[in-house]
């Protein structure tokens, strides 16, 4: 097995935090702050600070951009124009880089778009969420249906953007009965790209509490599993073809930045909370804002935690992410890059998951059935649980 990192085998990605919302949805676990926006300036110039003068020793070639949140969309262009002219000050930005800006449906309009255009951005990635009123509102989004469907007609109208939509699949008070429909008619848009992503309830959140506490009830898995079966179909029965576990896309429109984090790439994360991986190590950002700014201000470092280099647990990350691809993981690539046997090391779990019918091999390529990635945590626990090193 490796003792040293693997060196980099493309440009970095970027990822750049503005966890400024109108309100805290009820499901949210990131770094957010909903009524600070008095803090906005001071955060964009500890931002600016912390792009310019920390992670030092993070590579200058960049390929994609990703901006985060929060509501990324409640920046005016000239804020975001700041913080690119930093990156781009700090970086070698590719001419055909990725730049990703996530918004939120009602902090969009025709002028907004346009300058985030100007500023060089790509991709749009609209959190939809759903297309249910009840939903929507025992989330606490703070737009409705129509809103998202406005805001869908007009990026896709728009030459040369990408657009991904956003969806979250088993919020409290949607009706599954109009799911079908409501999956038809996300559809029925010309979008390049869209998230859907279960709901998870594991997270010191509102509505993780609400659900232990038996004062909010969510939809059983069974039907949550069928409705995410049907929404695969009916996806790529529109070009939408399912490329990762959460994700679909249209020919060549995959996100490139989340691929990333998918295939063991090198990533930068600057702002509050963001997270990194450089040189073999993860580390993470403080998630109090004021902290923060403060850490800044006094031209010291806002890291909060850092994950060192170990090779036994960057190949299991590696592993579970990679399965998560619908084309597989070649295991043999991978096993050159940490010079390990992968197929060895972790024979009874490749053994087991092809017995159950949950992962076929073909070549070098592990993948992942239909039915392994309804139940991919099974496998990826089993990953986890068993160590290389006995058999390495």
């Amino acid at each position: 097995m490796i003792d040293r990192p693997p060196a980099p085998s493309a440009p970095a990605g970027v990822y750049v935090h503005f966890p400024f919302c109108t309100v805290r949805c009820s499901y949210c676990d990131f770094p957010t702050v909903a009524g600070r926006d008095d803090a906005i300036e001071a955060y964009l110039g500890a931002l600016e600070r912390e792009i310019l003068t920390q992670q030092r020793d993070a590579p200058t070639d960049v390929d994609t951009v990703y901006l985060g949140g929060g509501t990324p969309s409640r920046m005016t262009p000239e804020q975001l124009a700041r913080i690119l002219s930093a990156l781009r000050q700090r970086f070698q930005i590719a001419s055909a880089a990725e730049v990703t800006i996530e918004a939120n449906p009602e902090s969009l309009d025709d002028s907004k778009i346009a300058g985030y255009l100007e500023c060089g951005v790509t991709r749009i990635s609209l959190g939809v969420q759903s297309l249910d009123e009840r939903a929507l509102r025992l989330a606490r989004r703070p737009h409705d249906a129509a809103q998202s469907v406005a805001a869908l007609q007009r990026l896709c109208s728009i030459d040369g953007l990408e657009v991904n939509a956003d969806l979250i699949a088993g919020l409290p008070g949607e009706s599954t009965a109009s799911w079908d429909s409501r999956i038809h008619e996300l559809a029925s848009f010309d979008t390049d790209h869209v998230s859907l992503y279960l709901l998870e309830t594991d997270k010191e959140t509102p509505l993780a509490r609400a659900v232990r506490a038996g004062r909010t009830e969510l939809i059983d898995d069974d039907r949550l599993v069928d409705g995410f079966q049907q929404a695969v179909r009916i996806l790529g029965a529109a070009g939408l073809a399912q490329y990762e576990i959460s994700n679909f896309a249209r020919q060549q429109r995959v996100s490139r930045h989340n691929l990333k984090y998918w295939t063991d790439s090198w990533y930068v994360g600057y702002g509050l909370g963001a997270h990194g991986y450089l040189h073999g190590y993860r580390r993470s950002n403080l998630r109090d804002l004021d902290d923060y700014i403060g850490r800044l201000a006094t031209g010291a470092d806002p890291i909060h935690e850092v994950d060192p280099w170990c090779a036994q647990r960057r190949i299991e990350e590696a592993l579970f992410l990679g399965l998560r691809l619908v084309a597989g993981l070649d295991l043999d690539a991978l096993g050159r890059r940490y010079e390990i046997d992968l197929w060895q090391a972790y024979a009874p779990v490749w053994e087991r998951a092809v017995e159950r019918r949950l992962l076929t091999r073909s070549g070098g390529v592990a993948r992942l059935t239909d039915r392994g990635r309804l139940c991919s945590n099974a496998v990826f626990v089993e990953l986890i649980g068993d160590s290389p090193n006995s058999a390495a």
